[in-house]
C-alpha cells in the first residue's frame, strides 16, 4: 500500500473549546466518554466479550439478518482505496488527538464537498448533526469475525458537510456515505476518522490522554 504524505496542518483547535463541548453539547443528553460502569465491564470481560451488557448480542441479530453485509477487508475513506491524494494532517496520539484528520493535498478548503466512503460493509447506527464543534457525523458498526481479540469494530466521521446515508441503514465498503465538511465553518475543510474497538460510546471530546476503546485507524485499515 502507498505511503502516506504527512504533513503538518495549521487546524488549530483551542481547549477552551473542547471544555465547551463535553460542558454544554447537550442537544439529545449525548454521552462523551465511556462512563466508569462501561470501562469496568469492559477491562473485566474476556477479549471475545469486549463490549458493554447486550451490545454483542444486539448486533449478533442485525447481522444475522443481513450476512451479506459482514466485513472482510477495510478501505481508507478517502482516495479510496489507498488514501491517495489525501494526507494526514494530524496523526492519532498528537496532542492527544483519538482520531486521524485527512486533508486533500491541494490544502486549505480545496477538499470541501470530496466524498466520504465507508471503509468496510456495516450498519450505520449514527447519522445526524451534533453541536460544539463536531458537525455532521456518521457513525457504523462492522462485523468482523475473523480478528482474534473483538468481533465488532466501529468507524465514525466528523465535520461531514453533507450526509447521505440514515440511522438504521446497511452499508457497503467503498460506498459514499458524506461529504468532507468544515463543521458547519469551524475548521477548515478535513475528515475527523476514527477507528474504536469499544463500539456504542459516548461521541466523546476528539481528544484525551485515555485511549481505552480507541483504534489507530491507519494501523488498522492497512492491517486488515
Amino acid at each position: 500500500m502507498p505511503k502516506h504524505q504527512k504533513q503538518t496542518s495549521l487546524i488549530i483547535i483551542p481547549s477552551i473549546f473542547f471544555t465547551l463541548t463535553v460542558l454544554f453539547c447537550s442537544k439529545k443528553n449525548y454521552v462523551f466518554a465511556a462512563t466508569p460502569d462501561q470501562i469496568e465491564i469492559a477491562t473485566s470481560m474476556e477479549k471475545a466479550s469486549f463490549y458493554p451488557y447486550g451490545t454483542q448480542s444486539k448486533y449478533d441479530v442485525i447481522f444475522e439478518k443481513e450476512p451479506n453485509f459482514i466485513s472482510q477487508q477495510f478501505d481508507f475513506p478517502v482516495g479510496i482505496p489507498d488514501g491517495s491524494n489525501y494526507y494526514k494532517a494530524r496523526e492519532f496520539g498528537q496532542k492527544r488527538h483519538l482520531g486521524e484528520d485527512w486533508n486533500g493535498t491541494g490544502g486549505g478548503n480545496t477538499d470541501l464537498g470530496d466524498p466520504v466512503h465507508s471503509v468496510s460493509y456495516g450498519y450505520v447506527t449514527f447519522a445526524e448533526n451534533v453541536c460544539c464543534g463536531w458537525g455532521n457525523i456518521v457513525r457504523v458498526v462492522h462485523k468482523f469475525p475473523d480478528h482474534p481479540e473483538y468481533p465488532y469494530v466501529e468507524s465514525f466521521y466528523a465535520h461531514l458537510d453533507e450526509v447521505k446515508v440514515k440511522e438504521g441503514e446497511f452499508i457497503r465498503r467503498g460506498q459514499l456515505l458524506g461529504t468532507i465538511g468544515t463543521a458547519d465553518g469551524i475548521y477548515s475543510a478535513h475528515l475527523h476518522l476514527e477507528m474504536r474497538n469499544f463500539i456504542d460510546m459516548g461521541i466523546g471530546p476528539g481528544y484525551s490522554d485515555d485511549t481505552f476503546g480507541f483504534l489507530v485507524p491507519t494501523d488498522f485499515i492497512e492491517k486488515y
